[in-house]
Order: C-alpha cells, then sequence, then structure tokens
C-alpha cells in the first residue's frame, strides 16, 4: 500500500468531551415540548371561547347548568325527606318494642316540622323549572315527585297519628297492624315511585 508509514502501525485512542447540558438539552426539550402541549389542552378544554356572553348558544349553556343545579338541590331535599321519613319509620318500630309513647311523640313533632320546611324550600325549585325552557323536558318528573312527596308525608302523618291513638287506647299489636295495613300499603307504594322518579331525574342532569 502507498503512503503507509511505520507509525501507523501504533496503537492510539481518540476521546470525545461533551458537556452534561449538551447531552441533556434534547431530552429537556422534548419533556418541556410535551408538557406544554398538555397544559395548552388543558387550557383549551375550560377556556371560554364563546364569541359573546350574550350569544344564544352562551346563554342557553348558562341556563342548562342553572336547570342541573335546581335540579340537584330538588333532589338533595327529596332525600333528606326520605331520610327523615325512615328515621320517623325506625321510632315506630322502637314504640312497638318499647312502647314508650311519649318518647316517639317527642321525636315525630320537630320530624315532622322539618319535612313541612323542606317541601317549602321546593316550591321556588319547581317554579324557576317551569319557566325554564332548559327543564320543559324534565319539569313534568320533578313536579310529580314533589306531588308524591307531599302525598307521602300525608299518609304517613296519618298512619303515625293511628299509631299514637291506638297506643293511647291500648289496642292489641294485632288490631294496630290491622288499622294501619291500609296506609302502610300506599305508603310502599308512593316510596317506590319516588325512587323511580328520583332515577330518572338523577340519570337527566
Amino acid at each position: 500500500k502507498t503512503n503507509v508509514v511505520p507509525e501507523h502501525n501504533q496503537h492510539f485512542q481518540v476521546y470525545y468531551e461533551f458537556s452534561s447540558f449538551s447531552m441533556l438539552r434534547e431530552p429537556l426539550m422534548l419533556i418541556l415540548g410535551f408538557f406544554f402541549l398538555f397544559v395548552a389542552s388543558i387550557a383549551y378544554t375550560h377556556a371560554d371561547v364563546s364569541i359573546s356572553k350574550s350569544s344564544p348558544s352562551y346563554l342557553a349553556r348558562l341556563q342548562k347548568e342553572e336547570v342541573q343545579i335546581k335540579l340537584q338541590q330538588l333532589l338533595s331535599i327529596i332525600s333528606r325527606c326520605l331520610a327523615i321519613h325512615d328515621e320517623l319509620e325506625a321510632s315506630v318500630h322502637e314504640l312497638s318494642r318499647t312502647g314508650d309513647l311519649q318518647g316517639f311523640k317527642t321525636e315525630r313533632k320537630p320530624a315532622n316540622s322539618l319535612l313541612k320546611e323542606l317541601l317549602k324550600e321546593l316550591k321556588p325549585l319547581l317554579l324557576f323549572l317551569q319557566s325554564s325552557p332548559q327543564a320543559s323536558h324534565i319539569f313534568p318528573k320533578a313536579d310529580d315527585l314533589v306531588a308524591e312527596e307531599q302525598e307521602l308525608l300525608e299518609k304517613f302523618t296519618t298512619k303515625h297519628s293511628i299509631i299514637v291513638d291506638c297506643y293511647e287506647r291500648k289496642l292489641s299489636g294485632r288490631e294496630i297492624e290491622n288499622r294501619v295495613a291500609p296506609h302502610q300499603q300506599k305508603i310502599t307504594a308512593l316510596r317506590q315511585e319516588i325512587d323511580n322518579l328520583v332515577d330518572y331525574i338523577d340519570g337527566a342532569i
């Protein structure tokens, strides 16, 4: 071979020096790029991109959100009413076990007052839903739900009054059951209807 000299047979090593920043620069740029991309996506998702806050689409969205809030408030009140009914029914069972009529009366009075107050809170919610075009599809169900709860309260009130009267007259347990049975059947049916309406409205929110 031409241009070959003995020095070419000598062993030699080549060294490269890189700064730490140069080695990390490209991975960091890639990570930051993805980070800012995700941040921009999140910002865009939550940004108000409507052209005008007076536009029909924007106002319709606001009305829909307000309807959802009112429906959630309505369901929350109904849930509280049902919980109070359950507590009173537990008191009835306790009465049948202990015979403590005065204790039942003491618990019943504030519970009934609270139920009446809760029903009053439902009225403005119904009025709003009735007046909102966004709630036209769900208002009939909400109206039925409130009506069913009012009827349920009346049935429970009648049932508990009968129980109190029977205990004051010292009637037998069988006699009490016979007098309460027709009202209990209606209560059971109403409770099922209310549960169905609650599920329907909750699914529509």
